[in-house]
């Protein structure tokens, strides 16, 4: 399984105690075990196994050195005694596999027998290692190196050692484990965990300068924030004695390019020395590549660390794009991994998206992880969408947009991106890639409860956190001097930028540059529906605005006649009012409200059509109503009402008896008729259809036709 945070731990490479080096071979681990080496309880009564270490694993051991003492390294050892007799094999092989035969007897001959006595593993709950003087010294023949052990236990404990290892190369390990004292024979078993070795060799060099590493200010360094950056490396004298008057040259190339050198006045063998390089800029997006060496020496292969760096608007991460070493989680528990970053002290920001690198163990597949966002107190204020990790995820970059408007300003401007893990009781996964540099600033890397709060101490043994966030300077407010952002035909309006400042303001019209100047204004009288933005910058990044579709309302004002006394407006859409006006008096028509007109009277008519708020009005047309059908006799307080009338029509008289009544289109076709023989009668109008009507009443007292409009 995968090293959890609390169990990292490094153990410096190149450590000199005299003139001797001391190193981990191989020299990236990272992966844990207790089942690859003698753990100290009965289950390994005895372990037999054999791998190989190969040149890309050896690249810091010199040609020519002489080994003189191994020890296995631990991330924890045994809690009470436990040791047995080990022997222990070493062999210069050109192998590119581990071809060794899985028959014991055949495996280790020819291999020199470099320890053969009593092994005691460590009593420890944190990391250590245990090493032993070998009985010759081994020679490094510049190629790979077979191992091989054979451990026969004699005192036992109960907690198993756990072992530091690498698990990049499949199935290389092949090994057999007894619980009795006697060891197998034929190695039944194969395994990716190859045990670190702690190896101790005579050092061979006078001048001897090595880079260890650089750290950078962000992988993924985000102009929002820093338009300048300080690089840090550390050197150290591999040398036997002290050196003088070295120099150390820190090369940029790429977007940024420039070279810088100091000089390291002296420095005592196996000191290192920290190197500090400020006010490197960094205005120019783009990528480069950083470059920090020493003058070629005894031992070229360390003289030199190069690293790419991504400087640009949007994306934030330590981490750089480089594989990946180990990863980190909180196996079968819950938790929060948290990255600090610390805003821009002039312009507010927000965060969209929190991304990770995952790693490519299948035991992360069904688990559940989420984006979060913390305050400078661990408080979470924004978070993403639950995801639950799928197959085709492992060893890619998740994305997980928050769903908040989160703004992190100025006044507050430290904050956490982190990944939210999910418990599995059952089976423990580690879901964050993790890179190179192993060490990080105390400043960086913080683990937090499930749901906030709880923040742990400084996080700096589990390497460069493959966690990283999308970025955007706060977003410029753009609003229009129209309420419901729509204007009519031929009408100005103003656009206003405020909030966030800028230099210089860009509004655009469909994406298309219409204005760009300091002001924070634009007015204009468009002529077609459009979305308007604006964009400004910060130390050239771009800043945002919402986005405004604005709505040029054409009213369409045209009518048609139906015939001599009846038009309608051409306009139909939701929303649309009609007033039809008198031509010849200027004045509206009482109740002409409908697209629909039906005039009561001849003359000449138009009618004024409105759509949110915009108006236009048509020409005017002629309507003429026949009237060679109406006549008179007149009837005594006869009233007919109401006109324009819907579903029903009444016709009242004050006692005089109503004989008989009459409907006729203004061609004179009949078309109903009726005897009411009452003062008083409602008639039903409501299959008739729009359009002028005579209707003809017949008393006692006489006879008279009134005109009435039917809706």
């Amino acid at each position: 399984m995968k090293k959890i945070y609390f169990l990292m731990f490094l153990l410096s490479i190149g450590q000199l105690y005299g003139q001797v080096v001391n190193q981990n071979i191989p020299a990236t681990l990272g992966a844990s075990s207790t089942l690859r080496a003698p753990n100290g309880n009965t289950s390994h009564t005895t372990i037999r196994a054999h791998y190989m270490i190969y040149p890309a694993d050896l690249t810091a051991l010199p040609l020519g050195a002489q080994i003189t003492s191994v020890g296995f390294v631990y991330i924890n050892g045994v809690n009470t005694t436990a040791s047995g007799n080990l022997k222990f094999y070493l062999e210069n092989s050109t192998a590119t596999s581990n071809t060794k035969s899985t028959t014991w007897a055949t495996a280790i001959t020819g291999m020199d027998t470099l320890y053969d006595g009593v092994y005691s593993i460590p009593i420890s709950t944190t990391a250590t290692t245990s090493s032993f003087v070998l009985t010759d010294t081994f020679t490094y023949a510049g190629s790979g190196i077979q191992v091989a052990y054979d451990y026969l236990g004699t005192t036992f404990a109960t907690t198993a050692a756990t072992y530091d290892c690498n698990n990049t190369v499949a199935g290389d390990l092949k090994m057999i484990a007894t619980t009795t004292n006697t060891p197998g024979v034929i190695l039944n078993a194969s395994s990716s965990w190859r045990p670190g070795l702690y190896i101790s060799y005579v050092n061979p060099f006078t001048n001897d300068m090595a880079v260890e590493f650089i750290v950078l200010d962000a992988g993924h360094l985000n102009k929002i924030y820093d338009t300048t950056q300080t690089i840090v490396g550390t050197i150290k004298n591999n040398s036997i004695g002290t050196l003088t008057s070295v120099p150390v040259t820190l090369e940029i190339t790429g977007a940024n390019a420039s070279t810088t050198t100091q000089t390291i006045a002296t420095i005592a063998s196996g000191a290192s020395q920290v190197v500090t390089f400020p006010g490197l800029s960094a205005a120019s997006g783009g990528i480069q590549t950083i470059k920090l060496s020493v003058p070629n020496d005894q031992f070229t292969s360390n003289d030199s660390v190069v690293l790419k760096q991504s400087i640009n608007c949007d994306t934030l991460s330590y981490a750089d794009n480089s594989a990946p070493y180990t990863s980190i989680g909180f196996n079968t528990g819950a938790g929060i991994l948290g990255v600090k970053h610390t805003g821009s002290s002039s312009v507010n920001s927000s965060v969209k998206v929190v991304y990770a690198d995952l790693d490519v163990s299948t035991n992360i597949t069904g688990n559940q992880l989420q984006a979060v966002l913390l305050d400078t107190g661990g408080v979470i204020i924004d978070s993403s969408a639950v995801v639950t990790v799928a197959a085709t995820q492992l060893g890619t970059r998740v994305s997980m947009s928050l769903t908040g408007n989160n703004v992190i300003t100025t006044a507050n401007p430290d904050y956490f991106i982190g990944i939210r893990q999910y418990a599995n009781a059952t089976t423990g996964y580690f879901p964050v890639s993790s890179n190179n540099p192993s060490t990080a600033p105390g400043d960086r890397y913080y683990a937090f409860n499930f749901a906030g709060g709880g923040q742990s101490a400084a996080l700096t043994t589990l390497g460069t956190l493959a966690i990283g966030a999308l970025i955007e300077v706060e977003r410029i407010t753009l609003a229009s001097s129209d309420a419901n952002d729509s204007i009519c035909v031929g009408e100005s309006v103003t656009f206003t930028a405020s909030g966030t400042s800028s230099a210089t303001y860009d509004f655009q019209s469909g994406g298309t540059s219409v204005q760009n100047s300091a002001v924070t204004t634009y007015t204009n009288s468009p002529s077609a529906t459009s979305i308007v933005t604006v964009e400004g910058a910060y130390n050239t990044c771009p800043i945002l605005s919402n986005s405004i579709n604005l709505v040029i309302v054409t009213v369409d004002s045209s009518a048609s006649k139906t015939n001599d006394s009846t038009g309608a407006a051409t306009m139909t859409l939701a929303g649309t009012s009609y007033q039809w006006i008198d031509c010849s008096t200027g004045l509206a028509v009482s109740g002409a409200t409908f697209q629909v007109f039906t005039a009561s009277a001849s003359g000449n008519y138009k009618v004024a059509v409105t759509l949110n708020g915009c108006s236009d009005t048509s020409s005017c047309y002629a309507f003429t109503l026949p009237t060679a059908s109406i006549s008179s006799n007149g009837i005594k307080s006869l009233s007919v009402y109401p006109s324009p009338a819907n579903s029903y029509l009444v016709v009242e008289t004050e006692n005089i008896i109503i004989i008989n009544l009459s409907i006729v289109d203004v061609n004179g076709k009949l078309i109903s008729t009726n005897t009411p023989q009452n003062s008083s009668v409602k008639l039903d109008v409501s299959q008739l259809k729009t359009g002028v009507y005579l209707l003809k009443i017949e008393t006692a007292n006489g006879s008279e036709v009134r005109r009435f409009i039917k809706q």
